[in-house]
């Protein structure tokens, strides 16, 4: 039943297989009760028949007629305090796939987080109780018309017997719904908003360390609190049928020692309860702490493995992968200082894919000029430092106004403003940021000239219009960029810089878009590569 919860989505379609998943939960939570009940009736019928002193004709009417009487009523409220437990996640898979189903995402996994310990509360509240009233009455009924015969000592070994085996009775559900609600959380998580899939509201929380305590507590103190308890009570009921009043001096000690061994035995058994617990909750908790620091960014944290047991392999496979994160931090790294950071998260988020699309946007074109003049009289070394110091300068004007640096051609830049990332203001964008470049190379010249060394001029033309944007080699190695006369017109727009005395010109269609933040002044139209008539350009002064 458990394989059948976690695939019956996929059994059926539609909405008909979510509602049988809740009414499949719903029968394995009753089959589990019904389990966990007549293992609990079968075993505390052995302890009534044969570690209580009541007569043959007490056990048989007990368990022939009122223990049965007595369950009628509590198998009713139990079915149907379970029917109420799990109406939340009925309701939520009843509702899938429809668009109310979101809403009840949360409660129901909420629920099904607390039914294990909502399980174990009726069992100890409820259950026993009504069972234990239903007991109590048949048993009052049965002492007058039946000679049961009942004496008051005897109504509280009942209630005693009662109480020790729905202990033991919530145990075995607690565990039992744990596992069978499992195999449904992942479908219910699936709805729940992801800002508190994690932290649902109302779940009550039961530490592991609580949960060995009270199984060991169970398991190790209340077999030896039963076993002296009936020893004494069978060796006093021995005496009193043999009327042997004289040896009722041997009973004192004897339940010293019982008491001793009782109090002993459970002492021990919870010191060591205790000390186990303790070291499994902390391997726990390191794990977790460790994770949340992961969370945080810590990438490099480690866990020290000082076991052998299942944790010692979890410690392992947590530091394998926080080495695994550390390299791919390093890959990232190197990857975003070859590859733009734009496409860098474009890449890590929708994986690589080849192949172009049209789009609107505006494309910044600067070179140095009589960069190759100034190359030829600098050793290599010193030209490529200097390019590194450039671009480092004029980079983060680009990058703060939403720019992508396409590519860096030797002494030119390439950057594009609306791709791959859409932005609606892209020309104001790109004229921001030529201002910026300017600015930027202002203080890098104060810099250069400071230190004995040339200051450098540049152009910058900017253009607006549609191009194609993707990426464009082989599928071993490819390269994403821009391609289109747009790209083509704004480095023959950078070129006219030069003999138009000027750092930054427009083209007409990007001084359309960028005329109300900028103060450009109209240039006589000009002649360039490619285009069959002359062009207009307007040469950038200042922000408007």
């Amino acid at each position: 039943m458990t394989e059948a919860l976690a695939t019956m989505p996929e059994k059926t379609a539609g909405g008909r297989a979510w509602d049988e998943l809740g009414r499949l939960l719903h029968r394995r939570l009753i089959l589990i009760y019904l389990t966990a009940s007549l293992a609990a009736t079968g075993t505390g019928a052995l302890f009534f028949l044969f570690g209580l002193d009541f007569s043959v004709y007490q056990k048989q009417l007990v368990l022939g007629l009122l223990a049965p009487l007595a369950s009628v009523p509590q198998v009713i409220v139990d079915i149907l305090v379970i029917g109420r437990h799990i109406a939340p996640i009925r309701a939520f898979f009843a509702a899938l796939p429809g668009p109310s189903a979101p809403a009840l995402a949360a409660p129901a996994l909420a629920r099904a987080l607390n039914l294990p310990l909502y399980t174990a509360a009726r069992v100890l509240f409820l259950h026993a109780p009504v069972l234990a009233m239903g007991l109590t009455v048949a048993c009052l009924l049965a002492n007058a018309w039946l000679g049961l015969g009942l004496a008051p000592w005897q109504f509280a070994l009942v209630y005693a017997t009662v109480g020790v085996f729905a202990s033991g009775h919530a145990i075995y559900e607690y565990l039992a719904v744990k596992s069978a609600v499992k195999p449904v959380l992942p479908h219910i998580r699936a709805h729940v908003d992801e800002a508190v899939r994690d932290a649902v509201p109302k779940v009550l929380p039961l530490k592991m360390r609580s949960q060995l305590l009270l199984v060991f507590a169970f398991v190790a103190c209340v077999p030896l609190a039963a076993l002296g308890y009936t020893a004494l009570l069978k060796l006093d009921r021995l005496l009193a049928k043999a009327q042997m009043f004289e040896f009722a001096w041997i009973e004192e000690p004897l339940e010293v020692w019982v008491f001793l061994l009782v109090i002993g035995g459970s002492s021990l058994a919870l010191f060591l309860a205790t000390m186990l617990s303790r070291d499994i909750a902390s391997s726990a908790e390191d794990l977790v702490e460790a994770m949340r620091r992961v969370e945080r960014g810590e990438v490099s944290a480690e866990l020290v493995v000082a076991s052998t047991d299942e944790f010692a392999e979890a410690y392992r496979g947590f530091n394998r992968m926080t080495r695994g994160l550390v390299e791919r931090e390093r890959l990232r790294d190197a990857f975003g200082r070859y590859v733009a950071p734009e496409l860098a998260e474009q890449v890590m988020k929708h994986g690589v894919s080849m192949g172009g699309s049209l789009v609107r946007a505006t494309v910044i074109f600067a070179d140095i000029r009589g960069f190759t003049s100034l190359s030829e009289t600098m050793p290599p070394v010193e030209v490529v430092s200097l390019l590194n110091r450039y671009f480092a300068a004029v980079s983060p004007p680009i990058r703060a106004e939403g720019g992508f640096i396409n590519k860096f051609g030797g002494d030119s830049l390439l950057a594009v403003f609306g791709a791959p990332v859409p932005a609606p203001d892209h020309a104001e964008c790109a004229a921001r940021a030529a201002l910026g470049v300017r600015a930027a190379l202002a203080r890098f010249n104060e810099r250069e000239v400071a230190e004995g060394r040339a200051a450098l001029r540049i152009g910058i033309g900017l253009h607006t219009g549609e191009m194609v944007a993707g990426s464009v080699g082989s599928p071993d190695r490819m390269e994403y960029t821009v391609i289109g006369d747009v790209v083509n017109v704004a480095a023959r727009i950078q070129g006219l810089t030069k003999e138009l005395g000027t750092d930054i010109l427009l083209s007409e269609a990007a001084h359309e878009r960028v005329k109300d933040i900028v103060t450009a002044r109209p240039m006589p139209p000009v002649a360039v590569r490619g285009k069959a008539e002359p062009i207009v350009v307007y040469a950038v002064v200042d922000p408007a």
